[in-house]
This record gives structure tokens, C-alpha cells and sequence, in this order.
């Protein structure tokens, strides 16, 4: 009798429970309450997108006039922007190597006598790369070599063209076999040269002077300074789990256990790193290139104007290290010291960046204050540099912007930079 009844309310309490189940279901579902992520913030650039083809131009396009008459055209500059998108819409084709001290040029008659083209890559670039910019067609040299120049010229009418790529490898260079230029082609390459600003030159081309000095504006800007959190958001996946460490130096490192950032606020210098298990396969130039402006473009932006500066030597197995200089209307903005305005560093590897550098200065643009002023002719330029202690180390004099900082302003001062033989620049202003 008592296990009857234990039986008959074990029945009845699971049909009730089933009973409620079913009221539960159909009048009263579950609230589900989101997971909150309020440490989670998406990254945000602090400047604008670039594609590798806008930071693909070069130095300086040097017009050949004849007549010992030269013409230097810089970035931005009406003439030059003409004259490299008419050369962008012709090809170059195929690739003889070449000694350039052995092939029958006379380069000193084609430099004074002859119209041409030079377009110049200071610190040159991989042909791989260069495709990006300029039709060049066909199979690429084997060889890794860097151009620094592209030289395209012609003798006169009805005479073909003849161009040549030179290279950082001293005397190695390559002759177009198939190039897209006529000899009228050239010579209307001429006319975009500025006959009223010639340039000459002492030293076989390694640079030219103005014969007039050069009308160049300084200009001076505000500035902020990039935040430790603006650098969390926009670097970390996490910025709530960041740590905190504060050198004896002064400086401030701070890391999500996997990536980190140094900040040197006496430099106003970044510094960031994300450290990358080695790998045994080569690396290709293009492809790390492209990785690493993308993650730029991800997470920080570019605050300006920048070229592709400096590329790897060679198709490395590590760590690939590029550089990009900043400009400002025509001219690239140069610094003496190796943490200072100007120029983005990283190193990508794989495909993957594992580290870059920059500045933590950001001119606000708005408040710019325009100087009118100009830098030193050929002639009084050559004067000051015959007591210049070091000239014999002298690479390369071109003219560009010095900034100099101070508390609350950036001031860009035009002035004939001079790259030493170290890597390391001086200025004459």
C-alpha cells in the first residue's frame, strides 16, 4: 500500500514539472543577457590609408637640355608630375646586363650634349617593386640588385632611343632591348624641363646645384604629441589587459603579453615590436612590403605625405627592414638623428610585421605659418662646401626640409641636406 502511494506521487511530481516545463517555454521565454566586453575596443587609425603605388616616385627627374644645360624637377612639382605620367604610360622591355664603365657610351657626351631623361631612386629599389609603378614588361633580371637610375636618351632625329638601368652594384647595370621611346618622344620630354631654374653639375652627376638660389618657404606648425591610449586601441586586440612598466631611463613600455610599444617622450619616439618565431623559407621583398603597409593602414595610418625610402639588400630569410620618408610638398623631410621626425621604420617578416618605429608627432596642418625665404645658389654652396670638413665623405646634396621641435611647435626649414658616406646627414642652410 505505502509503495503505491510513493508511486502515485513520483507520478504526479514529474507530470507537474513537466507541466510548468511547458508553461515556461511557451509564455515565458529566457531573457539572455549579452556577454558585456567593455574592455574589447576595435582599433582605430590615428591617420589616413596609402597604397604602395603613392609612395612609389622618385628623388628627382633630372631633364637633359643640351648644351651643358640641366634641369632638376622635384616631387609635386608641375613639370615632374607631367613628365612621369607620360613615361608611366610607355614600356620597357627585356634586359641586356652590362658593365656601364664598359659599354660603348660616351655618359659624359650624354650627359652634356644629348637630351634625356634620368629619373632618380637615391636609395634604390628592386626591379620586383618597381613593376608596381612603370610598365616593365617580360622577365625581370635574376639578379637582386637595386636601380638607382633610369637613364633614357636619344642622339637626335630619327635616332633611336637608347635606356639603361643602373644599379647600386658599382658598374653593373642593364640596356632595355625594348623601349617604348622615339627620338620625338624625348625630345618632348625636353620641353617639361624649367630653363628659367638650370642646374649644373662638377662632379660627373653625382648631384646638381642650382645656378640661382632656390626660393624655398620654412614652415612652422602645432603639434600633439600620440597618447599611450590612443596606441593601446589602436595596437592592442585587448587594451584592458595592458601592462604597465616604466624603465630607469624614463621610458614607458607597455604590453598585452604578446605585443608591446616603448614610448621615449625625450625623443617623442615609438617604438613597437611583436615578436615573430623564425622561419627557414625565404622571404619575398614585394609580398613583406604590402604586409607591412597594410598594417599601417590597420592600425596607425600615415599622418602625411611618405615614400618607400629604403628596401631590403637582399631577399633575406630574417627580418626584412624598410623605410619611409616623410615629404612635404616637394621635398623629403630629413633628420640628423636616428629617432627624430620624418621617417617610419619595420621590419616585417613572413608577411607578418614584427616591429616599426616612428614619431609620436602629429602637426596639425591647419595651423601652418608660411616664411618666405631661399637656400644658397650652386655657386655659393660650392664656396661653403670647399671648408667643409668632411667632404670627401659626401654621397649626395640635395635640398630638404630639417625640422627642428620645440615644446609646443615643429618648424620645417628648407635647407641643402648632405648624406655622408656613414648613412648620417648634415644640413647648410
Amino acid at each position: 500500500m505505502i509503495e503505491s502511494l510513493k508511486s502515485i506521487a513520483l507520478i504526479i511530481l514529474i507530470g507537474t514539472s513537466l507541466y510548468q516545463s511547458f508553461l515556461l517555454a511557451s509564455y515565458s521565454p529566457p531573457k539572455i543577457e549579452p556577454i558585456q566586453q567593455s574592455n574589447y575596443v576595435q582599433t582605430e587609425t590615428l591617420g589616413k590609408q596609402a597604397e604602395l603605388q603613392d609612395m612609389l616616385f622618385p628623388d628627382q627627374i633630372i631633364v637633359h637640355l643640351g648644351n651643358q644645360q640641366h634641369s632638376v624637377l622635384y616631387p609635386t612639382n608641375y613639370y615632374y608630375t607631367r613628365l612621369l605620367d607620360n613615361i608611366k604610360q610607355r614600356s620597357f622591355r627585356g634586359f641586356r646586363k652590362t658593365s656601364m664603365y664598359l659599354v660603348n657610351v660616351n655618359w659624359e657626351d650624354v650627359r652634356n650634349k644629348q637630351q634625356g631623361v634620368e629619373i632618380r631612386f637615391r636609395d634604390g629599389i628592386p626591379f620586383t617593386i618597381l613593376q608596381q609603378v612603370l610598365r616593365i614588361e617580360g622577365e625581370l633580371p635574376a639578379d637582386n640588385d637595386k636601380v638607382t637610375r633610369i637613364w633614357i636618351y636619344s642622339k637626335g632625329n630619327n635616332e633611336d632611343v637608347r635606356a639603361f638601368f643602373f644599379t647600386d652594384s658599382p658598374g653593373v647595370g642593364y640596356e632595355v632591348i625594348g623601349a617604348d621611346f622615339t627620338s620625338k618622344d624625348v625630345e618632348n620630354f625636353a620641353a617639361f624641363g624649367d630653363v628659367t631654374n638650370l642646374y649644373k653639375t662638377t662632379n660627373s652627376g653625382d648631384y646638381y646645384l642650382p645656378v640661382k638660389a632656390l626660393r624655398l618657404p620654412s614652415y612652422t606648425f602645432n603639434y600633439t604629441l600620440l597618447t599611450a591610449d590612443q596606441l593601446k586601441q589602436s595596437l592592442f586586440v585587448d587594451p584592458g589587459i595592458t601592462r604597465y612598466l616604466k624603465e630607469r631611463d624614463g621610458s614607458e613600455i607597455y604590453t598585452d603579453s604578446k605585443r608591446g610599444f616603448q614610448l621615449n617622450r625625450d625623443l617623442r619616439w615609438i617604438t613597437y615590436s611583436d615578436p615573430v618565431a623564425p622561419v627557414e623559407s625565404k622571404s619575398e621583398v614585394l609580398e613583406n612590403l604590402l604586409a607591412g603597409i597594410k598594417f599601417i593602414n590597420q592600425h596607425i595610418g600615415w599622418d602625411g605625405k611618405y615614400m618607400l625610402a629604403r628596401t631590403p639588400q637582399k631577399q633575406l630569410f630574417d627580418n626584412q627592414a624598410f623605410t619611409f620618408r616623410q615629404y612635404y610638398e616637394s621635398l623629403p623631410i630629413v633628420t640628423s638623428q636616428p629617432e627624430g621626425y620624418g621617417f617610419l621604420k619595420m621590419q616585417v617578416q613572413k608577411g607578418i610585421i614584427s616591429g616599426f618605429e616612428r614619431s609620436m608627432i602629429i602637426p596639425d596642418l591647419k595651423t601652418a605659418q608660411r616664411r618666405d625665404g631661399e637656400i644658397l645658389s650652386g655657386d655659393a654652396l660650392e664656396e661653403r662646401l670647399q671648408y667643409y670638413q668632411r667632404r670627401s665623405s659626401i654621397v649626395s646634396i640635395f635640398p630638404a626640409y630639417h625640422p627642428v621641435v620645440s615644446e609646443k611647435t615643429l618648424t620645417l626649414v628648407p635647407a641643402w641636406a648632405l648624406e655622408l658616406r656613414d648613412g648620417t646627414y648634415d644640413f647648410i642652410e
